[in-house]
């Protein structure tokens, strides 16, 4: 039976259908996009070869670089907030009774499961300068001077976007955290409670260390999640005030389809796609490089 599965040709047989898939759907087109990309196109009609014209425009437009520049805000308050939140949730969670865990387990993958529209919504209703949540309760406090139009303001957009979005996914990342801690062995934990260890010194030790492929795993779908994030800003502030709350893909999505310039919108699709995979081989390189078997 081993020798039966380990056969090169059984393995291709199996492997085959989900990798035609993923060619066609996934890697086919990236070719028309990188050949649109040197072409004056306006989604319907092509103008004539360009070169690197369009990728040229890109790099010089200031917009760009503000879009990129939000995105790695995004990107780096969803890895050095957003998991560390979810990660310690997980391990909080996972010493309380069947009881709590199962409220919580359900309660934490919900807001994952609704529309985005619906999350997007809400907090938009919740940042209203008026009757909003956060504005009322600051006015109620007495904080009147922090009451702010938090969808209206360039200080606080991007940031407000980003709380919603990582509401909406932190509840999932702790129970994908929580799956891989009720992996770990039970007998590491007995032997770290007969030594004395406390929570604290169990999670350093044992629980973390031993997450690694999870933490790996959890950290590439968020970091790619957040490289990604263009609802939440489409519905929330279509990109305003201004263009204070672009990032990559909604200036993809506005070159492309409101300015009709496909040929740049392939190129920042190209770049995108670039950055993406420079990203995923950091995290690949540098994260659980040694695989933990227990």
């Amino acid at each position: 039976m081993e020798k039966y599965y380990s056969n090169k040709f059984t393995i291709f047989v199996f492997a085959f259908p989900a990798l035609l898939l993923f060619t066609t759907f996934v890697i086919y087109p990236i070719f028309p996009e990188i050949l649109i990309s040197f072409q004056e196109h306006n989604g319907f009609l092509n103008m004539g070869y360009v070169g690197f014209d369009n990728y040229i425009k890109v790099f010089e437009d200031a917009t760009f670089w503000k879009s990129n520049l939000n995105t790695y805000i995004i990107l780096l308050i969803s890895t050095f907030v957003g998991l560390p939140i979810s990660l310690l949730f997980a391990l909080i969670m996972d010493r309380q009774s069947e009881s709590i865990r199962r409220f919580f387990k359900g309660s934490s993958v919900l807001p994952a499961t609704l529309s985005v529209t619906v999350i997007a919504q809400m907090w938009v209703a919740i940042y209203e300068p008026q009757w909003g949540l956060i504005n009322s309760i600051l006015r109620a406090l007495g904080l009147d001077h922090l009451a702010l139009a938090w969808l209206g303001d360039t200080r606080t957009v991007v940031m407000a976007i980003t709380v919603a979005f990582l509401w909406q996914y932190l509840g999932l990342n702790a129970l994908l955290f929580y799956t891989g801690i009720k992996a770990i062995p039970e007998t590491y934990y007995e032997a770290a409670l007969i030594d004395g260890a406390g929570f604290v010194r169990t999670s350093l030790k044992i629980t973390i260390p031993l997450l690694q492929e999870v933490i790996k795993y959890v950290l590439v779908l968020s970091a790619l999640g957040s490289m990604s994030q263009f609802a939440h800003v489409r519905i929330m502030t279509a990109g305003g005030p201004g263009d204070a709350s672009r990032t990559v893909i909604y200036q993809l999505y506005f070159k492309a389809f409101s300015a009709s310039d496909f040929g740049q919108g392939c190129a920042i699709a190209i770049i995108f796609i670039f950055q993406c995979l420079v990203l995923t081989f950091i995290i690949n390189r540098f994260v659980a490089r040694e695989k933990i078997e227990f």
